[in-house]
Order: C-alpha cells, then sequence, then structure tokens
C-alpha cells in the first residue's frame, strides 16, 4: 500500500480544487514562506480525524475555510481527499487476514475524504459512502496509520517528541506498533461491559420488585392446576353418572310403553274427533271476517242516516226560508197597491233644490200673471215627483223576492230527489245488516259445540 494523491478544495489558502500526486517513494514540498508549506501537512492530520482545532493553527472550524481573497469570495466549505493504493502485495507486510491489504476494506483504492461547513458541520466519506469517524480511525489504525503522534510532525513539533514524558512516548509507540485498533475495540468492549453491569443491576432490581407477584402467580398457578385435576375428575364422574342415567331411561321408556298400550285406542278415537272439531273451528274463523263486515255495515248505516237527517234538516231550513219569503213578498205586494210610497233620501233633496228654484222665479216675478205661471210649474213639478216615486221600490223589491223564492224551490228539488236516494240506501244497508246478523248467529251456535 502507498499513498497516491490528496486533493485539497477550499482548505484554507487553497481556495481552488488542488491535486498533489505522489508517484516516488519520498516527495518534498517547497517553496517560501507563507506558500502553503504547512497547509499540507495540516490537510493530512485534518483528513484523517484529527479534532483540535488549535493543533491545526485555528481557533474555530471556519477558520480551516478558504476566507477570500481580492480576487476571490470567501468559501462555504472545505474538503480533502486522501487515495491510497490498497492492492494484495505478495512478500510485504500486508496483514494476511485481509488478503494482503493492509487496510481493512475490499478495494483496490482507497478515498478517505473529510468535509466541513461554515456552519461547523463535518462529513466522512469512505470511497464515497458517508461514515463516522469511528469508521475511519478503525479503518486506519489497522495500518497503523493515524492523526497523530509519529506520523505527522508539524512545526515546532520536533522539541515536544524530544521533550514528550514517559506517558506520551508510550503512546507514540502503542500507536506505531499498531496497538491503537486494540484499545478502540477494548474501550468499546468496556462500555458494553459497562451497560451490561447496568442492565444487570436493572434487572436485579426488577427481579426484586417482580418477586411477590411472582408469589402470587405461583399461588394461582397452583389453584389453576387445582381446577384443571378437579375438572378432570368432574368429567369422569359425569361420564358415570350419564351412563346410569341412560339406563335409567331406557327402562322407564320400557315401562311407560306397557302401560300405555291400552289408552293408545282410546287416544285414537280422541284424534279423530279433535280433527273434526279442529275442521269446523277452522272453518269457523270466518266468523271474523263476517263480524269485521258486520261492524263495516254498522259505520255505513250510521254515516247514511247522519247524510239523511242532514239532508232532512236542510229541506226544513230552505222551507222555512220560502215561507218567510212569501209573507215579505206578500208585504211588499200589498205596498206596492197602497197611497203610501217610500222614497229615497236623495230623491227628495232633489225636489226640495227644484222648489227652492221655482220660489226665487215667484219672488222675482213682477205680476200676478207670472206668479200664476210659477204656481203651474210647482204644481207639474209635484205631480210629476209623485207619479215617478208612487211605489216604484216596492215592485222592485217584490220582483227579487220571487226570484229568490224560485231558486230556493229548485234548489228543495234537488234536495227532496238527494233525500229519497238516502232513504233508498238506508233501507238497503239494513236489510244486509240484519241477513249478516242472522248468519253469524248460527256460525256462534256450530263454533261453540265444536269448542
Amino acid at each position: 500500500m502507498y499513498l497516491k494523491s490528496l486533493e485539497l478544495s477550499g482548505f484554507k489558502s487553497f481556495a481552488k480544487k488542488s491535486n498533489l500526486d505522489f508517484t516516488a517513494q519520498v516527495t518534498s514540498i517547497v517553496g517560501p514562506n507563507g506558500s502553503g508549506k504547512s497547509n499540507v501537512a495540516e490537510a493530512f492530520r485534518f483528513v484523517l480525524g484529527e479534532q483540535s482545532i488549535k493543533s491545526m493553527r485555528g481557533k474555530r472550524t471556519e477558520d480551516l475555510i478558504f476566507n477570500g481573497g481580492e480576487s476571490s469570495m470567501r468559501g462555504n466549505r472545505a474538503s480533502v481527499k486522501l487515495v491510497f493504493d490498497n492492492t494484495p502485495q505478495a512478500g510485504t507486510n500486508g496483514d494476511p487476514a485481509y488478503g494482503g491489504r493492509l487496510l481493512n476494506i475490499d478495494f483496490d483504492e482507497v478515498a478517505i475524504e473529510r468535509v466541513i461547513h461554515r456552519d461547523s458541520l463535518s462529513e466522512y466519506f469512505i470511497n464515497g459512502s458517508q461514515v463516522r469517524l469511528r469508521d475511519v480511525v478503525e479503518l486506519l489504525a489497522g495500518a497503523h496509520i493515524g492523526s497523530s503522534g509519529h506520523h505527522i510532525i508539524s512545526q515546532g513539533e520536533a522539541d515536544r517528541i524530544l521533550n514528550a514524558n514517559t506517558r506520551e512516548r508510550r503512546e507514540m509507540i502503542e500507536d506505531a506498533l499498531g496497538l491503537k485498533v486494540f484499545q478502540y475495540k477494548r474501550e468499546e468492549s468496556e462500555r458494553k461491559l459497562a451497560k451490561t453491569k447496568e442492565n444487570m443491576e436493572k434487572v436485579e432490581s426488577l427481579r426484586k420488585e417482580i418477586a411477590p407477584h411472582l408469589k402470587f402467580l405461583k399461588k394461582q398457578v397452583e389453584k389453576v392446576e387445582k381446577t384443571i385435576a378437579l375438572r378432570e375428575e368432574l368429567k369422569h364422574v359425569y361420564k358415570e353418572y350419564l351412563k346410569r342415567e341412560s339406563e335409567y331411561l331406557k327402562d322407564a321408556e320400557k315401562a311407560i310403553a306397557e302401560e300405555t298400550a291400552g289408552p293408545k285406542e282410546a287416544l285414537q278415537k280422541l284424534d279423530a274427533e279433535l280433527a273434526s272439531a279442529k275442521k269446523v273451528l277452522e272453518e269457523s274463523k270466518h266468523k271474523d271476517v263476517k263480524s269485521d263486515e258486520l261492524i263495516s255495515l254498522e259505520a255505513r248505516l250510521k254515516s247514511t242516516r247522519e247524510s239523511r237527517d242532514e239532508v232532512t234538516r236542510t229541506i226544513g231550513r230552505i222551507e222555512g226560508e220560502i215561507g218567510s219569503l212569501e209573507k215579505m213578498l206578500a208585504r211588499e205586494k200589498a205596498s206596492a197597491t197602497a197611497d203610501v210610497a217610500t222614497i229615497e233620501f236623495s230623491k227628495v233633496k232633489e225636489f226640495v233644490a227644484r222648489i227652492d228654484t221655482l220660489a226665487k222665479d215667484i219672488g222675482n216675478a213682477a205680476d200676478m200673471g207670472s206668479v200664476k205661471a210659477v204656481l203651474a210649474k210647482l204644481r207639474e213639478s209635484l205631480s210629476t215627483f209623485l207619479d215617478s216615486q208612487r211605489n216604484v221600490k216596492a215592485e222592485s223589491r217584490a220582483g227579487d223576492l220571487e226570484k229568490e223564492i224560485a231558486i230556493l224551490r229548485e234548489r228543495k228539488s234537488e234536495i227532496d230527489a238527494e233525500a229519497k236516494s238516502k232513504e233508498a240506501e238506508l233501507a238497503k244497508l239494513v236489510a244486509s245488516y240484519e241477513v249478516l246478523q242472522k248468519e253469524i248467529e248460527l256460525s256462534k251456535d256450530s263454533s261453540r259445540d265444536a269448542e
């Protein structure tokens, strides 16, 4: 396995995408101060999982993202991708358990990428698939590669290594020997063991809590088992009881058959008589229909009687009105031949107005001849008025009364015909009612005998 390439995009001073290919076993990166040589070394630590921003000469995560320049805008993300050649190599120190591959993954080329955003979100990818930081660390630990230790020595790190204490040197040696992966596994096992102990304590606490319930349930189980045993015993006893009951019923049936041999003939005779009586009763059921018909006839009789009575009362009223109108007609005819006449007030007012006019003419007359002429006109007007008004009103009322009497007599003739029809209908209904009543009486006698 060897390092193939390093790709940087938006990381620190690398605004644009930059790719470094490593085709030789030894590679040097040279340049003046501030050209970004240290940024390349820190990119290695960054992609391998370094979590300390301070060790990469920054204070915040966004300090690792390109912050813009005179001709370029600042970036919103930074990514570093590291590509390894993981083809199996014969005769190398590759782990045989991995099929001669140094990294425990079945790919000839392994690309590890880390991406950060300005909102401090950090993502890790292995061959384009998103993974956890832990997955990256465990993969690299199998090849004795890490983000710190003896692999990468940044500015000022040489003095730190030379002045390292015993614990720090021990960590470097363990990292160089590839013990990190086992340390991770041991820590994971310790966490699982602690979790298991915690679960055991919970189970123990739960067992103590449910112990009283278990005791109660044990008693319940004993009761259930006893109930099952009693049920089986009851089944056995019940079967024995049914067997004996069956024998008893057989004997009883035999005795009853012997006792009933004699009365069977009498029973057959009674059955025949009963069948005949049932036939009679069946036929008598029609009496209910006849009873309903009788009730219906009674209702029709009542309605017809009421209609007839109403017609009779109407005839009486009309006859009374005709008598009254005939009396009024006689009075009006007598008034027409008498000297007394009834004059409307409006006619009298007109006549008075004419007299006033003639009286004015008399006052304006110059001689007796003129007065006589006016008096002659007055006499003529009075005679004409009396002749025109005498008995006109009486004759008019008499004519109206004769017309009204004729209408009432015609109405009375129609109602008389209706009354005769009602009487005929009533007589027919009474005859039907009497016939049906006799039939019901006869049916009652035969039904009583059958019952």
